[in-house]
């Protein structure tokens, strides 16, 4: 499992994607209860007014989604592609040094064959 730390951009993007998915429910909550009235009124007919109902909505609360969306999908690209931990880049310099011992020897036993 990765246990990588989450970068700060990170939180600060799940936090605003998290705000506009309450506003966005907040704002579905209300669309919703504004049809429902003007249809229990008789002011609307769903099955005639059916594309003008969904602009409605898709305009009051579905943008808000699309962009909770959006930047959850920031932050978590964000956090896949955060630097590694101090620790992970100094067991790669340690790799690294191993790799150039390795080297600097097979390259000396090939001198001397």
């Amino acid at each position: 499992m990765n246990n990588k730390k989450f970068p700060v951009v990170s939180i600060i993007l799940y936090v605003l994607a998290g705000l506009f998915m309450i506003y966005a429910i907040w704002a579905a909550v209300f669309s919703f209860q504004y049809i429902s009235s003007m249809v229990s009124m008789g002011q609307i007919i769903v099955s005639d007014n059916l594309f003008e109902i969904t602009s409605f909505h898709i305009s009051n609360f579905g943008q808000y989604v699309v962009f909770a969306t959006l930047l959850f999908g920031a932050g978590w690209i964000v956090h896949l592609i955060s630097p590694p931990k101090a620790e992970a880049l100094a067991a790669i310099e340690d790799d690294i040094e191993t790799m150039e011992a390795l080297l600097e020897d097979l390259e000396t036993e090939s001198d001397q064959e």
